[in-house]
């Protein structure tokens, strides 16, 4: 025998009583327990252990459910505060998209009005209205990587639980 039938027996019996195994494996297995007393007594001492861990009751302290509880609340409120804010962030964007579009169709006329009320060349004026147009993505841009955590930190949101929990 193969130390990989020997990996493949052991997969299999860790599998058998938590997942449903194909016949075709089963049948592999129980011909390979027939034929290895090694795999066959891992197989006995794996099936003993379960029966053990079923036959004892396990109980959590009313302190531990209460914490975890509040900790399972607290990451649902969480995980809602950040979906919430991807869908404020997905509308800002379309809204920043289309108002970018307007204003720049709007500045780039504006700016070859400048150039044709002052006589100004439109090699001065186009560079200064894309500048002018940019600079703000630049500055919010270099503000997100100076600043790239998250306003709402996890142990402001645990105190914030607690405190909602002791006020109930």
């Amino acid at each position: 025998m193969t130390n990989h039938d020997h990996e493949r027996a052991l997969e299999l019996i860790m599998r058998r009583g938590t997942e449903e195994v194909p016949a075709g494996d089963a049948q592999w297995l129980d011909a390979h327990l027939a034929s290895c007393a090694e795999c066959t007594s891992y197989a006995e001492l794996f099936d003993d252990t379960g029966r053990l861990l079923r036959s004892v009751a396990i109980t959590a302290t009313p302190s531990l459910v209460a914490r975890t509880r509040d900790r399972v609340h607290a990451r649902a409120a969480y995980l809602e505060e950040q979906r919430s804010r991807m869908v404020l962030i997905a509308i800002s964007f379309c809204l920043g998209a289309m108002s970018s579009a307007v204003s720049g169709w709007l500045w780039w006329r504006f700016g070859g009005w400048v150039a044709d009320r002052f006589g100004l060349s439109q090699a001065i004026v186009e560079p200064g209205v894309i500048l002018f147009l940019v600079l703000p993505a630049l500055i919010v841009a270099g503000l997100m990587l100076a600043f790239p955590h998250p306003v709402v930190e996890e142990r402001w949101m645990a105190a914030w639980i607690e405190r909602e929990g002791g006020s109930q």
